[in-house]
């Protein structure tokens, strides 16, 4: 069994690299990942969401940014791996954020509870992406969305340089995983593309399934909705 495939594993190398995740992040991406996240906050078009599940949360920017947007709101921040969540303790100040350490694959919460669901740069560490959509639709409520922001499979050599070369050589010397950017080349590799998403979130019974590549197509935001019952 590959490291990919070994949750354990996985939720090892965030904890360890949890310390360096922030600066990493914005340094790799020259701070234009707050780009992205702010179009995934402005893609909900709910105009009162009062739970906002956010999963993989990390550090929890993109948990906050739902909190600022839409205060009355109780979001959320899901993440399986603690060290992530205890590294944006710090940010949260009086912001609606509830940290929560759970598995995206079972997730600890009742059917129909939750407004939105959001995943950003989590979803393609899945042990099995069937199995997370699933959970997604099951604690949405009817009328409710999904966002999925994920990095997507690159054929621009210049990218791949830098994302298979550069990133892990820099990473390596400042986190404490050397292997943690060499996986996420690798996983950004393996991922479906923007379509096959898309069609894998419609056969999980998403609805009006949008997406929208960003930034030279590096990422792609992915919008879908759980239709009302009659």
């Amino acid at each position: 069994m590959t490291r990919e495939q070994e949750p354990a594993k996985i939720q090892s190398m965030f904890n360890d690299i949890a310390q360096r995740y922030d600066f990493l992040n914005h340094f790799f991406s020259f701070n234009i990942d707050a780009l992205w996240r702010r179009r995934a906050v402005n893609a909900v078009s709910l105009p009162a969401p009062e739970v906002i599940l956010d999963v993989a949360a990390g550090t929890m920017d993109l948990s906050i940014a739902f909190a600022r947007k839409f205060p009355a709101a109780n979001v959320i921040a899901l993440d399986f791996a603690c060290k992530m969540l205890n590294g944006g303790l710090g940010k949260l100040k009086n912001h609606r954020v509830f940290p929560v350490n759970g598995d995206g694959l079972a997730l600890p919460l009742p059917d129909n509870s939750v407004d939105v669901v959001s995943i950003a740069f989590g979803i393609r560490n899945f042990e099995s992406l069937e199995n997370g959509l699933a959970e997604f639709y099951r604690v949405l409520k009817s009328g409710g969305m999904l966002l999925i922001l994920e990095f997507t499979p690159n054929r621009n050599p210049l990218f791949n340089l830098y994302s298979g070369v550069f990133m892990p050589f820099v990473g390596r010397l400042i986190s404490k995983d050397p292997d943690a950017y060499h996986y996420l080349h690798r996983s950004v590799k393996a991922f479906p593309s923007a379509e096959a998403l898309r069609n894998q979130m419609e056969t999980a019974g998403f609805s009006t399934v949008q997406y929208k590549r960003m930034t030279m197509g590096i990422v792609a935001l992915h919008v879908g909705g759980k239709d009302k019952l009659n």
